[in-house]
């Protein structure tokens, strides 16, 4: 509750801090809020012309539907539609401060029983309560607030059934759910849509269904049981995606897995002149639009039928001249995918939109904090199966985004996660000087032995 309220004031001071009440500062929010409107006014499902049909994951535009029928022509209306969402992303938010507090208190049971389960679970609450990155998340019109409870759920839902390998059926029956979970965060943000490619290997070591230290090279028995579990979770991804491929192929008649902007994504982080971050606003769009129209025109000119759809070839242009550049200019591109990580995970952030310096400070403290004591949950949990499930979301958004542009937005989704681990480093380091503590008292008092010290290891 705590943790709502903070946001809820963070997201009203945002808010009144804007001179124009219908501007978000993101430009990815008018997208988000004009398509939803679109649904509200009973119009295509589209952005702006009908060539940008599939611009947009549909799971945000469609948490915004209610609030966009508060708008009206007085302008404090509009206001209220928007302060009205932001309060229901912060509603999203305080979900995900309960999400993390339940995936930090199985992992710490495993290491020291109740008492640190209980600590570690307070700890991870408190680090996503203060952590401006994740109260950012809330306030902002963004797709973040809808697709972090997702994933924080899909990955509760394969730690439980990694602790559930042993039963069959409770392994495949959590392993569907994190799927389903997992193809609902796809709706919300696509870029998530790749988290099976680094999910899957890290299951096959972890399951021990390949290791080096065995005589058999390969263990049948669990390789084929990690190989249902992995197609009951893309069945989860199908059961949830499916609708929206179906719609997909209906409106281009190609099967598009997540959404026509893949193409212009990657171009903004691969083209001549890139500096890591999105700072053309996808300007260069308009020439290959141009381009692409030309071309289309002669075709048809030739008597040659057309394949998909405008929006569906503009895409496919621009991925294939990111590719082809990238290819032409391999040390570029290297150069580039250094420079966009250190934009992504560099403590202090680089958005003109955050505001003040002071805003700047207190992500880069909040950031560093979570990440150090995460990187003590880590060590401290090393050993624990599944343990290492919650540090990868970061290596799978860094690789992500080298790729793409870097942005300290494209973080935050990781680094909550990492409140998980962060919350059992603290309950650590806690624990820690609260024996050293004990020991120094002794040490005064004159009264400490070594009995002593093993009899206080043993009540701990």
């Amino acid at each position: 509750m705590v943790g709502i309220c903070i946001r809820l004031a963070a997201a009203w001071g945002w808010q009144y801090s804007i001179s124009d009440p219908t501007c978000f500062k993101f430009g990815d929010s008018d997208t988000y809020w004009l398509i939803a409107k679109n649904i509200v006014d009973g119009n295509p499902y589209q952005y702006g012309s009908s060539d940008s049909r599939v611009f947009r994951a549909p799971l945000y535009p469609l948490f915004l539907v209610p609030w966009t029928y508060l708008v009206g022509e007085n302008a404090q209306v509009s206001r209220t539609a928007v302060l009205a969402a932001r309060f229901a992303g912060c509603v999203l938010g305080g979900l995900c401060i309960a999400l993390v507090i339940w995936l930090a208190r199985p992992l710490a049971n495993k290491i020291g029983g109740h008492p640190l389960a209980i600590s570690a679970g307070l700890w991870a609450g408190l680090l996503v309560v203060l952590y401006p990155g994740a109260i950012g998340m809330s306030v902002f019109v963004l797709s973040e607030a809808i697709f972090c409870p997702f994933m924080l759920l899909s990955l509760g839902a394969t730690f439980i059934a990694i602790d559930r390998e042993e039963n069959s059926f409770r392994y495949r029956q959590w392993m569907l759910v994190a799927g389903l979970c997992s193809g609902l965060a796809c709706l919300a943000r696509p870029s998530w849509s790749l988290w099976p490619i680094v999910l899957f290997p890290y299951l096959l070591l972890m399951s021990g269904g390949l290791s080096i230290q065995s005589r058999r090279f390969l263990n049948v028995t669990k390789l084929f049981r990690l190989l249902v579990a992995c197609i009951f979770f893309l069945l989860g991804i199908c059961i949830a995606m499916s609708p929206w491929w179906i719609r997909n192929y209906a409106v281009v008649g190609k099967f598009v897995p997540t959404t026509l902007q893949v193409g212009a994504s990657l171009y903004d982080g691969w083209h001549p002149g890139a500096t890591g971050s999105s700072d053309e606003n996808m300007f260069f769009v308009n020439a290959f639009i141009d381009a692409q129209r030309e071309e289309d025109s002669q075709m048809l000119q030739q008597g040659k039928s057309l394949d998909g759809t405008l929006e569906w070839r503009i895409d496919r242009r621009l991925r294939n001249a990111a590719i082809q550049w990238a290819r032409e200019n391999s040390s570029d591109a290297l150069r580039l995918g250094l420079i966009k990580w250190l934009k992504t995970w560099s403590p202090f952030p680089v958005a003109k939109e955050l505001g003040s310096d002071a805003v700047r400070w207190m992500e880069a403290i909040g950031y560093s904090s979570i990440m150090l004591l995460g990187a003590v949950g880590l060590w401290k949990s090393r050993c624990v199966l599944g343990a290492w499930l919650f540090a990868m979301p970061c290596v799978y958004f860094a690789l992500l985004h080298m790729f793409f542009i870097g942005s300290v937005r494209y973080r935050q989704p990781a680094v909550l996660v990492m409140c998980v681990l962060g919350g059992l480093g603290c309950a650590t380091l806690m624990q820690f000087l609260a024996y050293k503590n004990i020991g120094t008292r002794k040490k005064f008092d004159g009264s400490i032995t070594a009995s002593d010290v093993t009899a206080d290891s043993n009540d701990n």
